[in-house]
């Protein structure tokens, strides 16, 4: 190849290329705007139908880009509230052991009755009981399937329910009809159901809860309104959330941000291939000539 003509097309190919990286140096990626939806920071904090929403939002290292990201780097975020009416239960049934008032009580449950309840019944140290009285043996027996306590003077049987009576005749019972409120473990609670052996205790109580956001993801919020997010993480990361009606909108700019990385991709190709066909035009054109 001659040096005049290898000239030529190097400059050609050097004017495409340069051409080609002075628009990707000029061009810019067109917004998400999203005129109707409102940007909170880190650590913003807005009210939505009476509750109040603390919204966290960064950024997670990744191995790609995402919309309104960077690449390498994609947007975390989420609502964290408190909810003052979270349902909680606990469950009583007959024979468990329950601490009320500062005090342990065994559990019966009655559901059988005209009227279903609870009772509570202190709960008797039954051992120690025996062996700090001299009058009985250490140990219970069974006797026609009754638990008893025998009387070491003569071997007579008593049951141990009518022994534990005459030992403590101010243990303390309490009783629950279904429906009624009860003081459990510092909450006030209501014997909603008792049924089948077990009662069901509820309240409510504040509970921390969190929604997560996610690029394009939707949220219910405390007015029954759904709205969806989008991150911007160019510098201090912020979170749009805007109603539904400005969903096609955002997936147009979506579908726009598609379009220029594909055309900046197509320019980046012009920029190596010019750069290839340079470089081999000028080995070429310097080869070593035969004869």
């Amino acid at each position: 190849m001659q040096r005049r003509v290898a000239a030529i097309y190097l400059v050609f190919f050097v004017l495409m290329g340069a051409s080609a990286y002075t628009v990707i140096g000029m061009a810019q990626q067109p917004a998400v705007d999203i005129p109707n939806g409102e940007t909170y920071g880190n650590e913003d904090t807005f009210s939505v139908g009476g509750q109040q929403y603390l919204v966290q939002v960064g950024v997670a290292e990744s191995e790609g880009g995402d919309h309104g990201g960077g690449g390498g780097a994609s947007p975390v975020g989420n609502l964290t509230y408190v909810n003052d009416s979270a349902r909680q239960t606990a469950t009583w049934a007959s024979g468990d052991v329950v601490t009320y008032q500062g005090t342990d009580y065994n559990v019966t449950v009655d559901a059988d009755g005209s009227t279903p309840q609870v009772e509570l019944v202190e709960v008797i140290n039954v051992t120690a009981t025996l062996r700090n009285d001299s009058a009985v043996y250490n140990e219970t027996v069974v006797v026609n399937g009754t638990e008893s306590v025998t009387y070491r003077e003569d071997n007579r049987n008593r049951p141990l329910d009518e022994y534990v009576a005459e030992q403590y005749p101010d243990r303390q019972s309490v009783r629950f009809t279904e429906g009624e409120e009860v003081e459990y473990d510092n909450q006030t609670t209501t014997l909603s159901t008792v049924a089948d052996g077990e009662a069901t205790l509820t309240w409510t109580s504040s509970e921390q809860q969190q929604i997560e956001l996610t690029e394009g993801g939707n949220v219910t919020l405390a007015d029954g309104n759904t709205y969806f997010a989008h991150f911007d993480i160019h510098g201090e990361p912020t979170v749009v959330l805007a109603p539904q009606s400005e969903y096609g909108n955002y997936q147009g700019d979506l579908a726009r941000q598609d379009y220029f990385s594909q055309r900046m991709n197509g320019l980046w190709g012009v920029v190596i291939l010019s750069g290839f066909a340079g470089f081999l035009i000028i080995s070429l054109a310097y080869m070593p000539v035969r004869g």
